[in-house]
């Protein structure tokens, strides 16, 4: 039997229905078209299965604490007050709560109303991420997404109104048609509703996904690359003067709001994954593993038979990728790393292993680092994907 963790845990729970799959999403979720939709209370059902039978997997002697929990997807809101009763309920039954933890629920614009917004708070929500993406009807339509401007707008003071002091409002830059003046006008809708928190992300365009298909065949019009380094700086020189902190480099907050769930992540903290294709990372995994999964087939999670919840995941390939992966982790805090805390994860002092990759960014002015921490730079920040390359 594994020993109990030390610090509070975080739980990520993956709800993969959504009412249409967006053409650039390449998570696992299901729109109201495909055949899986009709299995949601059966995905419900065995979702409530793992996390009660989740001690006697993982060996636990003892409750894990927690103090955050993430309900994310897909569109978490569709699953309604029972639904998310039933959740928070097994998760009380199996974990430690800390006291006020943390509880994040992603919501889309056009479930405000159906979700019940009070009896999501009285069930002790207190977080809502909301999927705006952009207030441009336009570039909405682009991106697929089945609301409008004034669909988030309404949401947005519906939310409010119950009473809502916690908001983390989500923006794509980077999408189909969209302008520099475009994501500007976005900026200042964001900000007409003061959010605790914005998250913000660069337009990936994944394989496998409708978007990958159109951009191969030229029917993808997206801003070049110029066009989208002016957008990241615009949004970043925007919060700040509005007095956001950017604290993780597409998340920024007021004083005291960062996401406590997330930060579990760059700080290589324990988060237990639970839902179809969840992963986890956590001290005291299945079978003495860190890192572990479940399978991202439906019909794999839901077969008794074959449901291997939380598979051992294989380390990164060697040595070096294990590093790298640490050293990608930790280069997403804005504000900085302490070499002691990367050395405390890796055992060893990563600056002798990466003398010369460092040496070579703060040459070209990407990373600053001294004896004490380790931060990108603003330019870095702009091509970071391209900096944490450089660690593999």
């Amino acid at each position: 039997m594994t020993t109990r963790p030390e610090t509070p845990a975080g739980v990520y729970v993956h709800w993969p229905f959504c009412e249409r799959k967006c053409p650039y999403c390449d998570f696992t979720t299901f729109g109201r078209e495909h055949p899986f939709w009709d299995r949601a209370q059966e995905y419900r059902r065995t979702l409530v299965e793992e996390i009660e039978t989740a001690p006697a997997r993982f060996g636990w002697a003892a409750a894990p604490r927690l103090d955050t929990v993430y309900l994310g997807g897909g569109t978490p809101s569709l699953m309604g007050a029972e639904a998310l009763a039933e959740i928070l309920g097994a998760l009380h039954r199996v974990f430690a709560f800390e006291p006020d933890p943390e509880i994040t629920l992603e919501l889309n614009p056009t479930t405000a109303e159906a979700a019940g917004i009070e009896r999501l708070l009285a069930l002790g929500v207190n977080r809502l991420s909301v999927g705006c993406q952009s207030f441009n009807d336009r570039v909405l339509a682009r991106l697929g997404r089945v609301h409008d401007a004034a669909t988030t707008r309404r949401a947005i003071e519906r939310l409010r109104a119950a009473g809502v002091d916690n908001l983390s409002l989500d923006l794509i830059f980077g999408a189909p048609t969209q302008t520099l003046a475009d994501f500007r006008d976005d900026l200042c809708s964001i900000l007409e509703y003061a959010p605790e928190h914005v998250s913000a992300y660069n337009l990936t365009v994944h394989e496998g996904t409708p978007f990958a298909r159109w951009a191969r065949e030229g029917r993808l019009e997206l801003p070049g690359e110029e066009a989208q380094v002016a957008m990241f700086e615009t949004l970043m020189d925007t919060l700040a003067a509005a007095g956001y902190e950017h604290y993780e480099i597409s998340n920024w907050a007021r004083p005291g709001r960062a996401s406590r769930h997330n930060a579990k992540y760059w700080r290589d903290a324990d988060v237990y994954g639970f839902g179809v294709a969840a992963h986890g990372v956590a001290a005291h995994g299945v079978a003495g593993a860190r890192r572990f999964a479940n399978p991202s087939d439906l019909n794999h999670y839901l077969d008794p038979k074959r449901r291997a919840w939380a598979a051992a995941l294989d380390a990164p390939a060697g040595e070096r990728a294990r590093r790298g992966e640490i050293m990608m982790l930790a280069l997403r805090r804005v504000d900085g790393v302490r070499w002691a805390e990367v050395d405390a994860w890796l055992g060893d002092a990563a600056r002798r292993f990466y003398e010369a990759e460092i040496a070579r960014l703060r040459g070209d002015g990407l990373l600053e680092s001294d004896d004490e921490s380790f931060r990108l730079t603003r330019r870095g920040i702009l091509i970071a994907d391209t900096v944490m390359a450089e660690f593999f």
